[in-house]
């Protein structure tokens, strides 16, 4: 198992775990036996074990005026990080608060390939909408063509309501006379004005835009820019004949 690993994900760096676990291993010893069995140098070593002492996770002593070092246990540090947790958890609300006070940036994401559509769906799934706003293309259907169907029974189950603005095809004629089993409500526009190669979803925060054509897709989670598109979606439905 990689103990240093895990140590690494406490917070630790690189020289601190394999100085811990030298330590841990040894019992009380010196810095320079430490130093030996961490495979560091005695020099980078003490400052180190200072540090350590500091944060509590190594004990030092004196014996026959030298400085020893001895680890402290697992089993207290498990306590401590599980109290820290919990402190964190309790003032969880209030440091939210503190961090919703302040204006954001819009956060960005990229996504990459057809595997990288795919995780652009599953977010919308995962965000748990009441409803999803669709500008939808014809040619999700040939790029995955079975996905679509799994993916609208998968809504389904999470009772997400969709809108979706379309071409008239064949693909999107059958799905809107399943409007009420979808849980949708169907727009189709002729094709020959309108057949997007980006399909563009409005979700809570967010806004996402899948390029069949680019094999790439991004979302953009900021307040301000999906109510924005949601007021072009509205709209763009109402005048829109049904």
């Amino acid at each position: 198992m990689n103990f240093e690993h895990t140590l690494r994900n406490l917070g630790l760096s690189l020289n601190e775990s394999k100085i811990y676990l030298a330590s841990l291993e040894m019992g009380v010893a010196s810095a320079q036996d430490i130093a030996y069995k961490a495979n560091i140098k005695r020099t980078t070593a003490y400052p180190v074990l200072e540090n350590l002492a500091i944060k509590g996770l190594i004990y030092k002593t004196k014996h026959l005026s030298r400085n020893r070092y001895s680890a402290e246990s697992p089993k207290n540090l498990v306590r401590r990080y599980g109290r820290y947790f919990r402190q964190l958890h309790e003032n969880l609300p209030e440091l939210e608060a503190i961090h919703n006070q302040k204006p954001s940036k819009p956060k960005i994401v990229f996504y990459e390939g057809s595997q990288g559509i795919l995780k652009i769906y599953a977010d919308t799934l995962k965000e748990k909408p009441k409803e999803i706003l669709e500008f939808n293309s014809s040619d999700m259907f040939t790029t995955f063509p079975t996905f679509p169907k799994n993916y609208v029974k998968e809504r389904i189950k999470r009772k997400i309501h969709a809108r979706r603005i379309t071409a008239k095809d064949k693909f999107w004629n059958e799905h809107a006379t399943n409007d009420v089993s979808e849980l949708s409500r169907t727009k189709m526009i002729d094709s020959n004005k309108f057949n997007l190669p980006v399909e563009i979803n409005v979700y809570n925060n967010k806004v996402a835009f899948m390029s069949y054509a680019d094999k790439m897709g991004i979302i953009i989670e900021s307040r301000g820019i999906a109510d924005s598109m949601r007021t072009i979606y509205e709209m763009f439905w109402e005048k829109i004949d049904a």
